[in-house]
Formats: C-alpha cells, structure tokens, sequence
C-alpha cells in the first residue's frame, strides 16, 4: 500500500506539473505531434492568455481562449487587425513562434497560410493587450463576474452582428435559469450548500462565438471544498468548483468538446477567467454552453454570437431564459425518431441523452402540445418518463452500434402496426419507460422500459448495466408524445 500511496502522488505531481507549466516556450516537433495525435494543441503568450485548438470531430477545429482579464482577447485583436476572419491554420501560423511545427489537424487548410507573404508569428507582438494587474486588483470586489462594459465591448473573432445572446451579473441563488442539481449529484457533493446546473444553446449555425466570464466565490458562505473524498487518508477536503462546458450535437446526441486532458473546466477559488471560443465551420450544427457544479454565489456573464444571415434562430437559446425550456439531457432533431442514449453520458450526466423529434412535440392534440405561441418549446417542469403513440419501430444497439439480437431483455419491432398477434395494439395504444430522469422528483433509481421494449412483463425493473442505445422510429406529428409523471 506504501508503494501504490508514493506512486499515487508521483503521478498526481506531474500531472500537475503538466498543467501548470504554461509558459510559452518553442514546442518541438515531437511535442506537437504527440499533440496532434490528442486532438488538440496549446499557445500560451506572453501576457498569459492561453488558445487550445481543439479537433473535436472528424477535423472540426474549435479555438478556446482563456484569460484573466474581460477585454484582452488576442483573438478579436488578431482579427481586427487582418480585417478579414482568418481560418484556424492561419490563426496558428500567426501566433505561434517562428520554427513551430503546424499540427496535423491543422494542415488541412493551411493552404490559406501559405499564400499569406508574412512569416510565422506575425501578429504574436502586435495582438497582446499588457495585463498588469488582473481581475483581483484593478476591479472592484462589488462587480459581478467582469465589468460589463468591459465583457461586452468586444467578442472573439469579433461581432458577427447583434450579439444573439446576452446575459450580466448572473448568480445561481437568483437567476432561476440556474437549476438545483443536487438530486443528479452524490450526496457529498451537496454537503456544502446546493449545487446549480445551467445551460443555453445556440441550434443550427455554422459560426458560433462566445464568451463566459465565471468567478468562483469561495468563503464560509458558499464553501466548495468537500470533506473526506479522493483523498487515501482522511481527514482531507478537496476542491469542487464550477465547471463550464462546451459541447456540440451529433446525431441527436450533446457531446463534449474536449482537449486530451480534460471535458469541463473547472474555475479556481476565488478567481475570474474569461473563455472565449471561436468556431468557423462548413455545415450548420448545434451548439450549447454548460455550467455544473456551481453554487449559489458563484458569478457569471454569457454573451453568443452567430452567423447574421441565417435567419431567426426556429429554436432560440435555451437555459430557461427566452426560448426553449429543454432539460440539458434532452435535444431537438427533424429526423422522425427518438433516441434513448446510454452509450454516450457525460460523466456528471446519470440520466441517458434523449434525442426527440422536434414536430412531434407540436401536434395539434392540446393535452400533447408543447409549444408557446411564439413556437418555443416548452417541456413539463417535471417528470419521469416518455409515453409515444404512433411511432412504428424500435430498434436496440449497442456501443459499438450493432443491432442487438437475440437478448434475453432487450427487443427490437420492425412494425408495431403489425405486431403478430398484438396486431397494432402498441403503435395506437403506447410505448413507454420510465425511470431516475434529470427531471424526475421520484426516488426510484430503477428504470423500467415497458413491453414490448424488452421481453419482460408486469413492470419489472430493467437493470441498464451495459451501454445500449434505443431508437424509436416513425415519429412525426401525427404521434403524440407524453411525459409521465
């Protein structure tokens, strides 16, 4: 045990050595590709701000950058100054010192730099805004989050427009867009005070721009340091401040956009950070922030942008302000189907991702409609599983996205309106499950997926311990979807 205690804290040493040796040293060719390799690579300037470009799918290149200050971005500067938006290869071959290597992901459109006559780190000088005293010293301890004049005067890669989305001096204990997470959450996690969940979503855009500016105020009040976990010899505490997240939607499924090391980013005590993320992409998807974790006093500023032309957004950001009312596990698809996803859960996330589609919920049936008068989609407050009449099929996978055949529990109908000897009983009268949703005020830990979902009869629990996938197929606006609760 000795020896698992010394390596233990060896390992946990250079982790953090890792993470915080961030000065901006040349990166050799061998550093860059194993980093290639991660999907993401990092520049920290001289000034401290730090970008992580991040490939998160299939060559999608994400550029995050975290600050201590609310109006130094390197980004908005770099592009004001070219006057023109500039691809992420660029970006790199901008900022990044003479000899770095340009990683692989990035060389797929580092033509575009090639043609440019300027040399390598270019702009590095001339987009560095001095920092010399932080947030801490030159802010009053009064201003929520960032000064606001300061957060909104300015965007990374710059205003697209109007910004779409805009929201100050944000607190959990009085922002009811926050939602009390402590029923998702372990009972330690809560030992301090309650903890708040919050997200807002940005749904069918090719450019998508933002910025967060979170505090983690900690004192006796508002205390994040939980007793006796993670740690080989209590008595300890460790630290759980609030993270943020930046995730995008693919099949009908929130992921996260990650670098190698880590999904959320967690605020230290006591301190301001301002993350700006800019994406440029070739097809429209959707795209969401995301809070966990965070406590009442914790302080946020929001601010989104996109792309001007698209049109008025049919799905306007979420998170409980204007606009939809949607849980963060649920999403909104045109593809006629609902998908009931445990292969894919964030970690913090227990309950499965649903994907459901989106005119089901706008039928004509008033009992099952869930739709304001401005089409917004609003979702009960609470509840406990899903009831769908009129869909057609059903079909279980597993992780790997291979049919499940021949499973004791698990079954698949290729035509619930010719059922056997059911005929179309199921598809007039119903499929349902239930079970510990994000939104669910029942205790029941259990989950219950009704016949003919699985084999079972009579309501027995169905013991989800493997990573399945269900997909429920013919979904339209001739079915009606019911929340039970």
């Amino acid at each position: 045990m000795k020896t698992f205690k010394i390596a233990h804290i060896f390992l946990v040493g250079v982790m953090l050595s890792l993470l915080s040796c961030e000065q901006p040293e040349l990166l050799t060719d061998q550093v860059v590709q194993e980093l290639s390799e991660k999907g993401s690579i990092s520049l920290v300037l001289e000034n401290q701000n730090k970008l992580s470009f991040i490939n998160y799918d299939n060559d999608e290149v994400f550029i995050l950058e975290e600050s201590e200050c609310s109006d130094c971005s390197v980004l908005d500067n770099i592009i004001s100054l070219s006057k023109k938006e500039l691809s992420e290869a660029e970006i790199f071959w901008a900022l990044s010192k003479k000899g770095e290597e340009v990683p692989d992901f990035l060389k797929m459109n580092q033509n575009a730099s090639k043609t440019v006559s300027k040399e390598q780190g270019w702009a590095r000088s001339q987009v560095q805004t001095p920092v010399k005293m932080g947030f801490e010293n030159n802010e009053s301890s009064t201003i929520v989050a960032c000064k606001n004049s300061k957060f909104t005067s300015g965007i990374v890669g710059g205003f697209l427009g109007d910004p779409e989305f805009i929201r100050l001096d944000k607190k959990p204990i009085n922002y009811s867009s926050f939602k009390n997470d402590c029923s998702n959450l372990s009972d330690a996690m809560c030992q301090k005070g309650k903890r708040y969940r919050y997200s807002a979503t940005f749904n069918n855009t090719k450019k998508w721009r933002g910025k967060i500016c979170a505090k983690s105020v900690q004192n006796a009040n508002n205390d994040h340091y939980l007793s006796n976990i993670l740690c080989l010899d209590p008595p300890c505490s460790a630290y759980r401040g609030p993270k943020l997240y930046f995730e995008f939607e693919k099949d009908g499924v929130w992921k996260p956009i990650k670098t190698s090391i880590q999904e959320g980013i967690e605020i230290p005590a006591n301190k301001r950070r301002t993350y700006g993320y800019y994406k440029n992409g070739t097809k429209k998807r959707s795209f969401r922030i995301r809070v966990k974790n965070a406590m009442g006093l914790d302080e946020f500023d929001f601010m989104m942008d996109k792309q001007p032309d698209e049109g008025p957004d049919p799905n306007p950001p979420g998170g409980g302000d204007n606009g939809d009312v949607i849980p963060d596990y649920i999403s909104i698809s045109n593809d006629a189907k609902i998908i009931v996803d445990f292969t894919n859960n964030p970690d913090d996330v227990p309950s499965p991702q649903i994907s459901i589609d989106r005119n089901a919920l706008k039928n004509n049936n008033p009992l099952y409609h869930y739709h304001d008068n401005e089409g917004n989609i609003i979702l009960p407050e609470n509840f406990c599983g899903i009831k769908i009449i009129g869909a057609s099929s059903f079909t279980w996978f597993d992780q790997n996205n291979t049919v499940i055949k021949n499973h004791p529990v698990f079954n698949n109908v290729s035509n619930l309106y010719n059922y056997g000897e059911y005929n179309d009983y199921y598809a007039l009268d119903g499929i349902e499950f239930r079970g510990p949703l994000d939104n669910c005020t029942d205790n029941d830990p259990n989950w219950y997926f009704e016949f003919p979902l699985i084999h079972i009869y009579g309501g027995e629990s169905t013991n989800i311990d493997q990573a399945v996938k269900l997909v429920i197929e013919g979904v339209s606006e001739d079915s009606d979807i019911i929340f039970l609760e």
